[in-house]
């Protein structure tokens, strides 16, 4: 039994380095996009959260100070 653990653990030893080549991914592939009308949803995305924020944060600023009037 202690033979075959030794084998065992040499040949992961040895193939342990080429398990990185096992993994890769092959040269050249799939355009980066397919079908051809891509539209990248980022872009637009991240706008309308910014301009959520901005709007957010204005109302709240209105909020705020017509708090402080009432005083």
């Amino acid at each position: 039994m202690k033979t075959l653990l030794r084998y065992a653990l040499l040949l992961l030893t040895i193939a342990s380095p080429f398990a990185t080549e096992l993994l890769a991914q092959p040269l050249g592939g799939p355009p980066p996009c397919w079908p051809p009308p891509c539209i990248p949803i980022d872009g637009g995305l991240s706008a309308l959260l910014a301009m959520g924020a901005l709007y957010g944060g204005k109302k709240a600023l209105e909020l705020r100070r017509a708090g402080k009037r009432d005083l």
